[in-house]
């Protein structure tokens, strides 16, 4: 009897156990809109320093960084594989030679996965966008993703807004054409069909950005991420954002939505890093400037020359 006791208390242990591993993102209501916060525990209710936020201008600090420099960003990802987490479509890498730094970040990140969010997490001025990329990369100073996370600035995420076009982004289809493969099932993966190149998912503008320390955005909400928010969005198509609501999570519903809310910046330093020149003039406007002061000097010289004749 008293062993009987034994395994009965340890089965609900480890049932206990596994329950506590799982979490869900609220459902929102028949208009769309998400009415209750999550409630994951520990440290995703009670931190200081959580992510997303809502990123604007009015919040931020000026900044001047560095260029961000990426290594092999642009070569195919080795044989990547596309998973279905329950919570998300995740492209893993494998090659320790795609790394980025520079840009303000105090070393040498190599990117460990991609993953999608449908609608955006972080928010720019509370426009919420139709999808955002986070690419992951973990501090070359520790051997993995797992030990990085235990150290604040340890991880760094690049994020990636995607605004809704009239074209669909064809490097957005060659994940999905794959992921359907794998939307029923939770764990389960694939092989990528096609070729990826992290580059490809990038803005074309990179020099435009918000900066803030953080947390991952989901549960344990370890607050051990350098952010880097970019703001040039990419294009998308509203059929490829659909087609991401088709993935299905472990209650083999399908995922509609999978964005945490936006959570209080407190008193942490938001930080707009853009193009400055040494006279601490925003790049574009002096471009701009010059534009305009060029053009004027052209429209004299023609007006002289007909003066003249």
């Amino acid at each position: 009897m008293k062993s009987f006791t034994l395994l009965l208390c340890y089965a609900l242990f480890v049932l206990h156990a596994a329950r506590g591993d799982e979490w869900n993102y609220p459902t929102p209501g028949t208009n769309g809109v998400m009415s209750e916060p999550e409630r994951w525990g520990g440290q995703c209710d009670n931190g200081r320093r959580q992510s997303p936020i809502d990123l604007t201008i009015a919040a931020a600090v000026r900044g001047q960084f560095a260029p961000l420099f990426f290594s092999n960003y642009m070569l195919p990802l080795k044989q990547p594989r596309v998973t279905n987490t329950g919570h998300s479509i995740q492209i893993n890498n494998r090659d320790s030679a795609i790394t980025m730094q520079g840009g303000g970040l105090g070393g040498r990140f190599v990117l460990d996965q991609m993953h999608f969010h449908w609608g955006s997490e972080h928010t720019l001025d509370d426009t919420r966008y139709g999808l955002e990329l986070h690419l992951v990369h973990h501090d070359t100073r520790y051997a993995s993703l797992e030990d990085a996370v235990q150290a604040r600035n340890g991880v760094a995420v690049l994020g990636v807004l995607f605004h809704v076009g009239s074209q669909p982004n064809m490097h957005i289809d060659t994940i999905l054409d794959t992921a359907t493969e794998i939307q029923n099932e939770v764990g389960k993966e694939a092989l990528l069909r096609g070729k990826l190149s992290p580059y490809n998912l990038l803005p074309s503008n990179r020099t435009s950005f918000y900066r803030y320390e953080g947390s991952l955005t989901t549960p344990a909400c370890a607050e051990s991420v350098i952010w880097t928010v970019f703001t040039e969005s990419i294009s998308v198509s509203l059929e490829q954002v659909e087609r991401f609501k088709a993935i299905h999570d472990q209650t083999g519903r399908e995922l509609v939505n999978n964005f945490r809310s936006v959570q209080p910046l407190n008193t942490r330093a938001l930080v707009y890093a853009t193009e400055w020149d040494q006279q601490g003039n925003n790049f574009a406007t002096k471009m701009t400037s010059n534009v305009v002061f060029l053009g004027a000097i052209v429209l004299l010289v023609i007006t002289s020359r007909l003066s003249y004749h």
